[in-house]
């Protein structure tokens, strides 16, 4: 049950082999909950060029954690990273990745429960690159989005709802351009900042997990 026990030790872990959009082979993981699945989540990594990959801090406490929880989880190395085909593609080629992972999930029937995408820093951005956005996705959840880095324009979120953590102490995401942003975009936004927390939540990435819990609650039943 969501929001339940958690019995984390109960998820199995499944290697995937998966098609970009344009035919590459990449390469993911699924951890599915020994309890009924209530909803399902993509995960997109920190940026390759800074050794980002699926097996990131952040990516991995969500990944390994949320599936104790009800929720599907799915994370997958973007072309050019590990054994996934292809190269590095400044997050242009990367949606296409993004789009084969949500083809993927559908194909295989698990994006008919709640479906979410959570980014973390560079897979934020790749997310806010995505040239248009599947039905089944009920909401999406930006991780220290570098948007004192990155171009990150307003006209881009698309309206369905989004949770957007940041700390306060992150150079490459500052609260006031943030907060600017999410001004101009459209509504359905929810943003928290974390105290004392930089780019990287060494040792606090736990709270994403409870954070995620409490907000995507309200979508699923």
């Amino acid at each position: 049950q969501f929001l339940g026990t958690m019995t984390q030790q109960f998820t199995k872990s499944e290697k995937i082999i998966f098609k970009s959009s344009d035919g590459l082979s990449l390469t993911g993981e699924i951890n599915k909950p020994s309890s009924p699945v209530v909803g399902t989540i993509a995960l997109t990594h920190p940026h390759p060029l800074y050794g980002g990959n699926m097996y990131n801090n952040v990516i991995e406490t969500l990944w390994s954690h949320l599936a104790g929880y009800g929720l599907l989880t799915f994370r997958f190395n973007f072309r050019g990273v590990g054994t996934s085909e292809g190269n590095f593609e400044e997050g242009i080629g990367e949606t296409r990745d993004v789009d084969g992972a949500l083809r993927f999930l559908m194909d295989s029937g698990y994006a008919s429960h709640p479906c979410f995408l959570i980014g973390y820093s560079f897979g934020a951005y790749v997310i806010h690159r995505l040239n248009g956005l599947s039905d089944s996705i009920e909401g999406i959840s930006m991780i220290s989005p570098p948007v004192s880095m990155m171009p990150f324009v307003p006209e881009r979120f698309y309206p369905c709802p989004h949770l957007i953590v940041a700390g306060n102490k992150d150079p490459f995401c500052r609260t006031q351009v943030l907060k600017k942003i999410i001004s101009q975009s459209p509504e359905n936004k929810t943003l928290l900042v974390i105290p004392g927390v930089d780019h990287f939540w060494l040792g606090r990435e736990e709270l994403l997990v409870e954070k995620f819990l409490a907000w995507a609650k309200t979508f699923i039943q």
